[in-house]
């Protein structure tokens, strides 16, 4: 699968029998439909709502259909894009803030994810 952001091809990292397409270089990550209720099950909780954004949107990895902005978690303040057939796309640290997000709201994360995730994710200045 290739980037929808670079356009180069992505890379499969697996948490709990779950594959997820990390970007090497822009460090998006893709979910296809379904997985990431999967490994937050409280997101399907917080729903996607349309964004009012000016960003353009992006071409599915996957059906290459232009994928809708969408508003995602219980504070509606992360954007990702969304193939409705296909899955979601998250820019770098956008699953970090989703899971933030989900927390500030008193709704439930896996500690092995979040610790996960800081591993996909490393702080600014902590980058190999």
């Amino acid at each position: 699968m290739k980037c929808p952001v670079c356009r180069v091809p992505t890379y499969v990292v697996e948490f709990k029998q779950i594959e997820l397409d990390l970007c090497p270089d822009c460090g998006g990550v893709w979910f296809d439909r379904g997985e990431l209720e999967l490994l937050l099950p409280s997101a399907q909780d917080a729903g996607l709502t349309p964004a009012v954004t000016d960003e353009a949107g992006r071409p599915c990895p996957l059906c290459s259909r232009t994928m809708d902005k969408m508003n995602i978690g219980p504070g509606r303040r992360v954007l990702v894009d969304s193939c409705p057939t296909c899955g979601l796309w998250f820019d770098r640290r956008e699953v970090e803030d989703l899971s933030r997000d989900l927390a500030a709201h008193s709704l439930e994360v896996d500690p092995a994810l979040a610790e996960f995730l800081g591993g996909m994710f490393p702080a600014k200045g902590d980058e190999g």
